[in-house]
């Protein structure tokens, strides 16, 4: 590949990012609600069940907030994947990524702008609600286990963005995107042990 190339592709992985972050601080609809529904999940399900006593299945000094917190922060992440694919369903309607596709740029840096932009917003989001979970009375963890949770978030946060533009990269209905990926998130959500033990499935 010539420097050229690579400036290019350089350039339009950046230009993607950039437009992804300004359309969500733009968008004041969309950050407010990806922030209060997992707060609200977070706020009544912890404040809720903190004064039950030990839950089975949870580990002993463990309390049902800093159980539940990190739980919420991969549901953040999770549900960060559909704004990714609709966006690219968004762009298709109205043009924009015909204008992209036809540009002299390869495709991987297309879909690694699109993947940072939703990874970057995803993260963004992620440490808010890990903020609200600490104000909330969750424990903080050590330095070495904040890293190895931002690692884990990148990681989560790379695998459903992926995911959800290679739904969306066969479809064209934005209705049809979200039922389907609902249809695919919310098990994964609920069979995940984020909200309580799987060991107490029956």
């Amino acid at each position: 590949m010539s420097a050229a190339r690579l400036k290019g592709d350089l350039y339009a992985i950046y230009s993607i990012w950039l437009r992804e972050m300004l359309r969500f601080f733009r968008l004041k609809s969309r950050l407010f609600g990806s922030i209060a529904s997992p707060f609200f999940f977070l706020a009544f399900l912890g404040m809720g069940f903190r004064n039950i006593g030990r839950i089975p299945g949870i580990p002993e000094g463990v309390d049902y907030m800093s159980f539940l917190t990190p739980g919420i922060i991969g549901m953040t992440l999770l549900f960060s994947a559909t704004f990714a694919g609709l966006s690219v369903l968004w762009d298709r309607e109205f043009g924009f990524l015909k204008e992209i596709m036809v540009s002299p740029v390869s495709r991987i840096a297309i879909v690694l702008g699109r993947t940072a932009g939703g990874l970057t917003t995803g993260i963004l989001q992620a440490l808010i609600i890990l903020f609200l979970g600490i104000m909330l009375g969750m424990s903080l963890p050590s330095i070495q286990g904040l890293i190895l949770s931002l690692v884990f978030m990148i990681l989560i946060a790379t695998t459903f963005i992926g995911l959800g533009l290679a739904f969306a990269s066969k479809m064209e209905d934005m209705s049809g995107f979200s039922l389907i990926m609902n249809f695919l998130i919310f098990p994964l959500f609920f069979l995940s042990g984020a909200l309580y033990p799987l060991d107490q499935f029956p």
